[in-house]
């Protein structure tokens, strides 16, 4: 006699899909800037080039003239204390690449406790095969709460600092 026949196990529903991943934190927006100076030309000059280098476009850029190490500074405009945590330096993407690299290869980023200061370097000298692929972000990790200024400096003899766009994040 054969063996009685199991019951077949009931049918267990299919497995549930996973649930989707909640979409990651959308970074903090970038902070205000304002108080914009640079190392020659007027308030008025470096008004013209704050806004160039915070439209959102790197199609426009903010341009210095020729001088010996160039300089562009704005005030980080901020709610609360926190220091500046990082600082990102889009090249102009208008001019051909061999323009934007004489207005930019080995530019550095500074903060300070007012226009031009270099008193913490967040990064720099820049190489061109880095600045090329695109924006550039410096982590400021040495900044204090008191260095409200961020200065974006192209040293050397006969220089034009030129580049489309600046942002900074609090840390």
């Amino acid at each position: 006699p054969s063996p009685p026949s199991l019951p077949s196990p009931p049918l267990s529903p299919p497995p549930s899909p996973p649930s989707p991943l909640p979409p990651p934190p959308s970074p903090p927006p970038p902070l205000s800037l304002s108080k914009p100076r640079t190392s020659a030309g007027s308030t008025a000059f470096a008004s013209k080039f704050l806004a160039k280098v915070t439209d959102g476009k790197s199609k426009t850029f903010g341009k210095s003239k020729k001088q010996t190490s160039p300089w562009f500074s704005a005030k980080v405009t901020t709610e609360n204390q926190q220091p500046i945590g990082y600082v990102t330096v889009t090249p102009d993407t208008k001019n051909k690449p061999s323009k934007a690299k004489r207005y930019l290869k080995d530019f550095e980023i500074w903060v300070g406790k007012k226009a031009g200061e270099k008193a913490v370097k967040c990064g720099g000298p820049f190489a061109w095969s880095e600045i090329k692929k695109g924006p550039v972000t410096a982590p400021c990790e040495a900044a204090k709460s008191k260095h409200r200024y961020v200065t974006v400096i192209l040293p050397g003899k006969k220089k034009t600092l030129a580049f489309g766009e600046i942002k900074v994040w609090m840390r």
